[in-house]
């Protein structure tokens, strides 16, 4: 059965997220229905105006012909949903560089109180958010586009991951010092993994290194030193609640793959990297679905715009209509009035004509 463009797309950006890496491979339909029952939220309104079947069919058609696959696959069936013009490339680019550098400086601020021992519980507050109101360059309809740019996530999965990936760390360096310096956790009496943070560990590691045999270490073209420090934006982020953007987010994942794959720690490397396919593949699903909206809104709102200019138009003719109308009716009573004044003073003329005549014939009359 073939279904309508607007709805194949609309269950593709829908359901995008969902049925990514194993899960772009089901076919079977109670398997995809079961997908779309768990999340009558998320997915509520989609099967509402399209119905449960309707959109389990799309669903199925797009998985047989592998187009949550492929981008490329899906580049072809929705190339609308790819597209966006160099300016709108520019603008989110630009609000991407404005929060990462907010990010930055709050973690500067971060980095330097701790150093100093002088942070207060609250001191930090204002650094919650960072997340920009960027406008849009001025469009060609009234209303300003606001920006959607740059991508956040809620800040409850934003959580989770930092602090899980904080968690792992802080395990792998545990289990690195078991390995390589076990004196020093005898010597502090630190029988596990939480007993110090991790910006300690990577310290406390950066101090040891040269007691560690170089083939402890998996070395790549990066120094040890940054490797290990390039993690406390990690943690400071966590545990000062620093919303972040996705894609430093992502970037922070990116750090902690390079720790654990230099500590030699390749099943926490390799955890943290799919957790980093995971965010990257769903910052690709919020962009297009992000590109999808902004799009549609500003379709909608260059109608609108053509509208408003066809109501101006209106408007002004309706005005000219008027004060056309006025001045013909006044042009028509001007012609009525001197009529009326010409008539009267032709009847005027005529009774005294009449007047006279009579006059004439009376004295005509008399004199016989």
């Amino acid at each position: 059965m073939a279904h309508q463009i607007a709805d194949k797309r609309r269950v593709y950006l829908a359901c995008r997220v969902i049925f990514a890496g194993d899960k772009a491979y089901l076919r079977r339909p109670k398997k995809v229905r079961e997908e779309i029952e768990k999340r009558p939220l998320a997915l509520g309104s989609l099967t509402h105006d399209l119905g449960i079947e309707k959109v389990v069919e799309i669903l199925r058609d797009l998985l047989e012909r592998r187009v949550f696959e492929s981008e490329l696959k899906a580049k072809v069936e929705f190339p609308e949903l790819f597209h966006s013009s160099p300016d709108q490339e520019v603008q989110r680019e630009a609000s991407e560089i404005d929060a990462a550098r907010s990010t930055a400086e709050a973690l500067e601020e971060i980095a330097s109180a701790e150093h100093d021992s002088a942070e207060s519980d609250d001191e930090f507050a204002e650094a919650v958010k960072n997340e920009t109101n960027t406008v849009q360059p001025t469009p060609l309809y009234a209303v300003p586009l606001p920006s959607l740019y740059p991508t956040y996530i809620p800040y409850r999965a934003q959580h989770l991951i930092l602090n899980e990936t904080q968690r792992m760390l802080e395990e792998s360096c545990f289990e690195f010092f078991q390995k390589w310096l076990p004196g020093v956790l005898e010597e502090k009496e630190w029988d596990c993994a939480s007993s110090v943070e991790l910006t300690k560990w990577t310290r406390l590691l950066a101090k040891k290194s040269n007691k560690v045999p170089v083939e402890a270490f998996t070395l790549g073209k990066t120094p040890l030193t940054e490797v290990l420090f390039a993690t406390n934006r990690l943690r400071h982020s966590a545990v000062h609640r620093l919303s972040t953007t996705a894609r430093g987010i992502q970037d922070l994942i990116k750090s902690a793959v390079a720790l654990a794959f230099t500590l030699g720690d390749h099943k926490r490397a390799s955890q943290l990297e799919e957790m980093c396919y995971e965010l990257d593949s769903k910052i690709k699903a919020m962009d297009l679905n992000k590109n999808a909206l902004e799009n549609s809104a500003t379709a909608g709102l260059e109608e609108i715009q053509r509208q408003r200019e066809a109501l101006d138009k209106k408007e002004k003719e309706v005005i000219a209509d008027m004060m056309k109308s006025d001045q013909e009716n006044k042009s028509l009573v001007g012609a009525l009035l001197e009529d009326s004044v010409s008539r009267i003073l032709q009847e005027k003329t005529e009774n005294e004509d009449e007047v006279k005549g009579v006059e004439q014939d009376e004295n005509s009359g008399s004199d016989k």
